[in-house]
């Protein structure tokens, strides 16, 4: 699975890939960082300055607030991952 980056990212489309399973390594173009400097980084990134007016990483953290476990892709498994709920109809 892959994710193109397009709103004012250098180069254009860049390319963020994850690899098997249970991702260990983040693909970011030609890059290899792992799963845990990743998560590192946007830590960094989510706290390291001061809120501003309309901020995204607000909207960013009601997103990843909303998450929840869900049945994974792998169809006719046990395996899970992490998405949003859909609404019981």
């Amino acid at each position: 699975m892959s994710l193109r980056l397009a709103m004012g990212t250098k180069p254009l489309n860049l390319e963020i890939k994850t690899s098997g399973l249970t991702p260990t390594v983040v693909f970011l173009g030609d890059y290899e960082i792992s799963l845990e400097d990743w998560i590192e980084a946007t830590m960094y990134v989510l706290t390291n300055t001061d809120l501003e007016k309309d901020d995204p990483r607000l909207q960013f953290l009601d997103r990843v607030k909303r998450l929840k476990v869900v049945t994974g892709f792998n169809l006719g498994t046990n395996s899970s991952r992490l998405g949003f709920k859909e609404p019981t109809k």
